[in-house]
């Protein structure tokens, strides 16, 4: 059944437009350019879980090209995990739209998104250290190359704590399911925690800004700004997470407790 153009920007309802309004990369990149390409896909008879394969290999294939110590690969890296990150966006709207939703999709984009958490930090530092020592690298520091393996340490920092940031808020709703949601993923409201929490998010999730100030720093050749500047983002954004959760699974606890007496 071919689907109007209309149809699938309809389908972006109000909801899941109030989502996404404090995500930038989100609200004026990706999901602007899935309305063309989730029609596009539709009108070719695509399934929505075909688009997801799709992003899922792109991202994939992407990290890999950012490990490879090759910078026009590792440019080409970031170029292709921003396409995936559009056609992340293009898989929803062609489920909305065709009403064809799925649980195994819908899995495979959680994948992908920890794929994403935990590997790009650590594929780029290892690509920045395979290419310091060739006549193309994407930093100027350190100048030594033997001195390199710093940068490393950086991507693993930064691909650690992201990831457990995400994990442990994560584990705290399955833990607490009685507990709000948005008190921990407090894109709005709930004070300063909520703003920081907002700024971390555009800042160092998978779908954030990290993307293209990534690029940036492979093109200007000053990555290593970017690598230092996101293990100690993503560091302090850990701590905060985790303690919002275990502020809130104390109290949580401690209603519990007093329930049952």
């Amino acid at each position: 059944m071919p689907y109007a153009y209309s149809e699938v920007r309809a389908s972006y309802s109000g909801a899941k437009a109030h989502q996404e309004r404090h995500d930038v990369m989100f609200r004026f990149f990706a999901r602007p350019l899935s309305f063309p390409v989730a029609w596009l896909a539709l009108r070719f008879g695509m399934e929505p879980n075909h688009v997801t394969y799709i992003s899922l290999g792109l991202n994939a294939l992407g990290l890999g090209f950012m490990a490879s110590g090759s910078r026009s690969l590792m440019i080409w890296g970031v170029v292709i995990i921003l396409v995936a990150l559009v056609l992340d966006a293009a898989d929803g709207n062609m489920a909305r739209t065709a009403k064809r939703f799925s649980a195994l999709g819908e899995w495979l984009e959680g994948i992908g998104s920890y794929l994403l958490c935990a590997g790009f930090h650590l594929c780029g530092a290892i690509g920045a250290w395979l290419a310091a020592a060739s006549n193309d690298p994407v930093t100027q520091w350190p100048r030594d190359p033997r001195d390199a393996g710093i940068l490393l340490i950086f991507g693993a920092v930064a691909a650690t704590t992201i990831t457990l940031s995400i994990l442990g808020a994560a584990k705290f709703s399955s833990v607490f399911p009685d507990v709000d949601r948005g008190k921990v993923v407090a894109r709005t409201g709930e004070g300063m925690y909520g703003f920081l929490f907002t700024i971390g998010r555009n800042l160092s999730f998978a779908s954030g800004l990290v993307l293209p100030l990534t690029l940036v720093g492979f093109l200007v050749r000053r990555y290593e700004i970017i690598l230092a500047a996101f293990a100690l983002l993503n560091l302090g954004m850990m701590l905060v997470v985790l303690g919002r959760c275990f502020v809130l699974a104390r109290r949580a606890a401690n209603t519990r407790l007093s329930a049952r007496v």
